[in-house]
């Protein structure tokens, strides 16, 4: 007898094999004991996580000579001629394949006549989304008045492309992921059915490569199996699979971290001789990034063994919650680039030049966003200045020459006696600067954004006896409040109304 591949070999024959479907499982079951059946179902989810199989488990279960049961026998020949396929009573359309008018119509003459041997007569049609228009409308009266002991079980991966007139007609019912902890037990309990020796690590591979499908899953762990044959080790399916070990991962991102660009580039360029696919690269860097990031807020992954945690941990400790949300957003947007790229290799030397300069390139986005919004506060600055200097001027000359009372008008105007009064009420203090903080921003926007930026940016030591200590990390933020020192100081004098002397420490 022919190899029969492990995908369908395994393929669940009952409600109680199907998993991670609990949810669906259980209200059919109910819905059978309590023969509340509906005449049209519509199963939808990702690929290979258990539809098509359900929907033959549902028609056994109501096609039984025992039955109808929620615990279909698989002996009688009922059960058995649908296992194969065979059965007269439940047929299987490809969706993909009979998409016109036509098709459907001759669907319905089918449904004249009554089941030959069983209890119903059910249509499974697999990717019913791929039926065309006009072919959902010639079977919306159908599905509205079903001949008697005709059921439709409609599986499809993309249940946004099926008129809603479809699916209101129907029980729908959405199927999860699998989780990767649910793969890894079925694969070890397929493997230890076979007497295949393999270890746990290598089967995480498969089951995170699986991408929450068991089907998936068995294709790659057939795969695995013809390549190793009974010499299965993790070196090897990380070599079928073209993947890197994540410790790998982790000295890129400390590479970044140390701003190594040239060792950075050149791990990249290796990376990518030994085989690695730039668009998998990516994906496996944004999937470790997100494992930091859920780590660094105090989160375990389900998908990762607790015996790789302190690797991502080390990487969690290195960067800020800041920084790894900056990495994550320049992989995606990476991800997204290199779908029209024709340079992948480019893009990828660029990405990680940009990764290595984090500080730089937020600072550079931080600004481009302040231009984008506009600065409106490089005039009013002068322009209070030069209205308070005009105004005590013109006065002068016009009454000078009449009479000398005149000259003490504009005296007391210059006092402006009214607005420092206002400006003493503001406390000089911390907690006054971080709750006045967006009114001072607006000020230092007057010198420069880049200003504005480094001064939000900075940690207030301390703020008493008229003298503002702050502490600043960032070199080029530094650089920037150091240079325009006397303007900071000219703005929070005029804004705390007494001279406030401004520390800048790195």
């Amino acid at each position: 007898m022919s190899y029969i591949v492990l995908a369908r070999k395994y393929r669940p024959q009952s409600f109680a094999e199907v998993y991670a479907q609990d949810h669906v499982t259980e209200i059919l079951q109910n819905a059978i004991e309590s023969k509340r059946i509906a005449h049209a179902f519509l199963f939808t989810g990702p690929r290979g996580v258990g539809k098509t199989s359900m929907a033959r488990i549902l028609a056994k279960s109501l096609n039984c000579v025992e039955g109808p049961s929620a615990h279909p026998c698989n002996k009688c020949h009922n059960c058995l001629e649908i296992t194969a396929g065979t059965s007269p009573d439940v047929i299987e359309i490809d969706g993909a394949s009979n998409t016109s008018v036509d098709d459907v119509r001759d669907l319905q003459k089918e449904l004249l006549y009554a089941p030959s041997q069983s209890l119903y007569k059910i249509y499974i049609i697999d990717e019913v989304h791929m039926l065309s228009k006009s072919a959902f409308n010639a079977l919306l009266k159908t599905l509205e008045e079903p001949p008697e002991n005709v059921l439709f079980i409609f599986a499809t991966t993309e249940a946004q492309k099926v008129l809603p007139t479809i699916v209101s007609r129907c029980q729908r019912y959405d199927f999860k992921r699998i989780p990767v902890e649910a793969i890894v037990r079925r694969l070890q309990e397929i493997t230890q059915a076979e007497g295949i020796t393999i270890d746990n690590d290598s089967l995480y591979i498969i089951a995170r490569k699986a991408d929450g499908g068991m089907r998936d899953a068995l294709s790659l762990l057939d795969q695995v199996l013809s390549y190793c044959l009974n010499d299965v080790t993790i070196d090897k399916v990380r070599e079928i699979f073209g993947m890197i070990p994540n410790q790998v991962y982790s000295q890129l991102f400390g590479m970044v971290k140390q701003k190594d660009s040239a060792q950075l580039i050149s791990t990249l360029h290796q990376v990518l001789e030994d085989g690695m696919d730039p668009q998998e690269l990516l994906i496996n860097m944004t999937e470790f990034i997100r494992v930091v990031l859920l780590r660094k807020s105090g989160v375990a992954p389900p998908e990762v063994t607790s015996d790789e945690f302190p690797l991502f941990d080390e990487v969690a400790a290195a960067f800020s919650q800041a920084d790894l949300l900056y990495l994550i957003s320049a992989l995606i947007q990476a991800r997204v680039d290199l779908r029209g790229s024709l340079n992948p290799q480019l893009l990828l030397e660029v990405l990680m030049l940009k990764m290595s300069r984090m500080d730089e390139m937020k600072e550079i986005s931080e600004l481009i966003e302040m231009l984008k919004e506009g600065d409106g506060g490089y005039t009013p600055a002068p322009a209070a200045r030069v209205s308070t200097a005009t105004t005590p001027a013109k006065p002068v000359p016009a009454p000078a020459p009449t009479t000398a009372p005149v000259q003490t008008v504009p005296a007391p105007t210059p006092q402006a006696a009214p607005p420092p009064i206002s400006r003493e009420a503001i406390e000089f203090s911390v907690e006054s600067i971080n709750a006045n903080m967006e009114k001072l921003k607006v000020r230092f926007k007057r010198i420069s954004p880049a200003t504005s930026i480094a001064f939000s940016d900075a940690q207030i030591v301390r703020a008493e006896n008229d003298i503002l200590e702050l502490g600043i990390q960032r070199p080029s933020f530094y650089s920037t409040l150091s240079n325009q020192k006397e303007e900071v100081e000219h703005q929070l004098s005029d804004f705390f109304g007494k001279p406030i002397r401004l520390i800048i420490k790195q």
